[in-house]
């Protein structure tokens, strides 16, 4: 008995095996019955009939075929496949992508990556593997170098956020939080800020965080040149003790805690402060880059972290380009419809058959920014004040929507007045006609619904018997242009988008954006540095968003910038996430992600 039982698991054939002797039976044809012999199969199988009717009651038991063996000399047995080899492939496939087994699920698709693309969609979501909870994504576009100091795009800086930590946080009103600091006070007599670190804090290689690697990260900091303008007061970063830092100011500013809880300030080990394109980092934050290439970023939860450490074990977003897929994730995305969010812990249920009939879960609200059309001042020849005035009339927030309608590129929006949603609406009456160029040149960066916009803006400008000419530039590249006073169209289509610390964030937007002052010119540009450094000296952060708005105000009613519309952020899960919160850049609250199973 004994040997039997050993002998029956020594028998028992993987289904991936399984699947290579189907394949061999294919050709029978999916569906048709076929009279055959026990040694006709095992000949198709290239195997003994002994094993062969082994294979056959394995693949029975599965209910891949049907295999009804006949008695008696010449007689055949009846054979019928009941899967596709396709959908069959396909299932295996399936499974172990929920294993995280992703290289033998292409293995067993024959590496077809538009096969695989769809099974990522299929299994996206959420699902526990060996006790620990994996969530798995999609999205448009691979992820580019995940560090704070460079600049980046909404997404890459809610990645950023998730992996690293600041010495303190802020949140949508203003309010200062603990972070790496559990304290900290302001000096106004000396105008310093001191700041008092955790204990035993470590980067995700264990390394110590201490009050001397957040001075040596500054003074590394300080000589970048998207911080310049923002550090230009911060005269001295010192740490008199182990645990306690220290930055002193030229000039007051009352809100310098909420400008370093910026994503662009988040605590990194100074040696990762360089020019590499090496994508393996090491952060500070809740999660920690296990694995990042063109294909798949893959997040671990960080176990050492000083707070409540992430309930969602692992997350692993694919590179899926958005022409071959509908996005689990899809931020900015149209035909979106309101849903209320509430801030607390997200739960995911376990799938079952009764969900698989719901319709597909979306949230949406209208995002903290705005998409806007700048003049640029620096350009050769540059637009007077009449004819900024007289296009500002003609290129209205109202006929831009209805050129998008008109070319069926209208995405879901609403018409911007000023540049953040919750700021009076500016309206103007109208200006009078004046002789405008023949030619015209619009610059924007690679965002779908910016390029929409330029291209309805092109159209507009077409109707008044100007020329108008293109350059579709990387996000980057139009930053680097400005910084560099390269950019040289007359109008310059873009965008602001608050992070998570919106009062500060709305305060960096307007002080430090290199395209918003290269167009303003050198003389209005100083006035809104003027303008902006004596808020942060007269007003405490929970503020800003109040004086800020005056200044925004009278940008537009200069007519050095138009605002168009406030998008509408969108998350549609596709029936893979319940009940997830849409953060403030698209994406959803990962970490507080959870499985009753889980725990």
């Amino acid at each position: 008995m004994l040997s039997r039982n050993i002998s029956n698991k020594r028998g028992k054939v993987s289904q991936l095996n399984l699947l290579r002797y189907y394949q061999r039976l294919a050709e029978f044809g999916i569906g048709d019955t076929t009279k055959t012999a026990l040694p006709l199969v095992a000949e198709r199988l290239f195997t003994s009939p002994r094993h062969a009717r082994n294979l056959l009651h394995q693949m029975q038991q599965l209910n891949w075929l049907e295999w009804q063996p006949r008695a008696g000399r010449n007689q055949r047995s009846d054979l019928t496949l009941h899967i596709a080899l396709d959908e069959l492939k396909s299932q295996l496939a399936s499974q172990q992508l929920l294993q995280g087994k992703y290289d033998k699920a292409l293995s067993i698709l024959d590496h077809d990556q538009v096969a695989f693309g769809r099974l990522l969609q299929r299994t996206s979501g959420a699902s526990m593997r060996e006790g620990r909870l994996h969530i798995q994504l999609t999205y448009k576009r691979p992820f580019e170098r995940l560090v704070p100091h460079q600049v980046h795009r909404s997404s890459e800086r809610y990645l950023i956020r998730q992996i690293y930590s600041c010495l303190v946080t802020s949140d949508q009103h203003g309010h200062v939080q603990p972070d790496l600091a559990h304290h900290w006070d302001y000096d106004p007599k000396h105008y310093r800020w001191t700041f008092y670190l955790r204990p035993s804090l470590t980067f995700h290689d264990g390394s110590p965080i201490t009050a001397e690697t957040i001075v040596s990260l500054f003074a590394k900091l300080t000589q970048l040149e998207n911080y310049q303008i923002e550090l230009a007061h911060l005269v001295n970063v010192s740490a008199p003790m182990a645990n306690r830092v220290e930055f002193e100011l030229s000039q007051p500013d009352l809100g310098f805690a909420g400008l370093i809880s910026g994503v662009k300030y988040c605590i990194q080990p100074i040696n990762q402060v360089n020019n590499t394109t090496h994508t393996a980092v090491t952060g500070s934050g809740p999660f920690q880059v296990y694995n990042h290439d063109h294909t798949k970023l893959e997040l671990h939860a960080f176990e050492r972290y000083y707070a409540c450490r992430a309930l969602t074990d692992q997350v692993s977003i694919w590179h899926w380009p958005e022409d071959n897929h509908v996005s689990q994730i899809e931020t900015n995305q149209p035909e979106a419809h309101h849903v209320p969010v509430d801030n607390c812990n997200y739960y995911i249920a376990p799938a079952t058959q009764s969900d698989s009939h719901s319709s597909n879960i979306e949230q949406s609200k209208i995002e903290d920014g705005c998409m806007f059309l700048l003049f640029n001042q620096t350009a050769m020849p540059k637009l007077s004040e009449e004819q900024r005035r007289y296009l500002s009339y003609r290129l209205s927030q109202q006929a831009i929507y209805q050129q998008l309608a008109k070319r069926g590129t209208l995405f879901e929006c609403e018409t911007a007045m000023n540049l953040l949603p919750q700021w009076h609406d500016i309206t103007r009456p109208p200006a009078q006609q004046t002789n405008l160029p023949t030619e015209l040149s619009i610059a924007v960066y690679n965002y779908s619904a910016l390029v929409y916009c330029a291209h309805a803006v092109k159209s507009l400008l077409e109707q008044l018997g100007i020329r108008v000419s293109i350059t579709v530039y990387s996000f980057r590249e139009l930053s680097q242009h400005a910084r560099q006073k390269t950019l040289d169209e007359t109008l310059i289509v873009t965008n602001m988008n608050l992070d998570d610390n919106r009062h500060a964030s709305a305060f960096s937007c307007l002080l430090d954006n290199p395209v918003l002052h290269y167009a303003l010119g050198p003389q209005a540009s100083q006035w809104l540095t003027d303008s902006l450094f004596n808020v942060r000296a007269n007003h405490c952060l929970d503020d800003y968003l109040e004086a800020l708005e005056p200044i925004a105000s009278a940008l537009i009613n200069e007519s050095w910038m138009i605002p168009m519309f406030h998008h509408r952020q969108t998350l549609r899960f596709q029936d893979v996430l319940n009940d997830v919160a849409l953060t403030n850049w698209g994406w959803p609250d990962i970490k507080n992600v959870w499985s009753a199973g889980s725990r």
